[in-house]
């Protein structure tokens, strides 16, 4: 067998899986961020660890701020992680919660939202890539291109 098959065949075995969530990084200020996202102007960034794609919206008398952040920056800040809401689920548009303590009984802020996603670029994770799945197939395909150069 020639080095080239056998590194087909070891590559499989370095493989690691795969989890990837890339999101729109960007707010309203920057022109393209709005409701609609202009996605040529802010593609999608890498968000390392983070689990969803976060959308919030904050009412200002008629209008909207968006932010388009990764769950994992946003909690970086106090303000928004004192802010986020603790149930966190794809397609959940939740109310910020309200930390007054004056109206204890008064637990969400209204006027901003924060939204989830996570189940496509743009707003989602990538597909998870296992070597349970690709081990078999670079297998069958070093072994099948072996024995076509070899007996052909």
């Amino acid at each position: 067998m020639s080095k080239y098959h056998l590194i087909l065949v070891i590559l499989p075995l370095l493989w690691q899986n795969v989890d990837a969530i890339m999101c729109h990084r960007c707010f309203s200020a920057m022109g393209g961020c709005g409701d609609q996202i202009d996605w040529r102007m802010f593609p999608w960034k890498d968000c390392g660890d983070s689990n969803y794609c976060v959308k919030v919206i904050e009412k200002e008398g008629n209008e909207n701020r968006i932010i388009r952040e990764c769950e994992n920056e946003l909690m970086k800040s106090a303000r928004h992680r004192l802010r986020m809401p603790v149930l966190r689920r794809h397609g959940y548009c939740l109310a910020a919660r309200k930390n007054d303590f004056w109206n204890p009984m008064q637990t969400t802020n209204d006027k901003i939202m924060y939204c989830f996603c996570n189940d496509w670029n743009g707003c989602n994770s990538a597909p998870q890539l296992t070597s349970i799945i690709v081990t078999p197939f670079l297998l069958l395909t070093s072994i099948l291109t072996y024995v076509i150069t070899k007996f052909l």
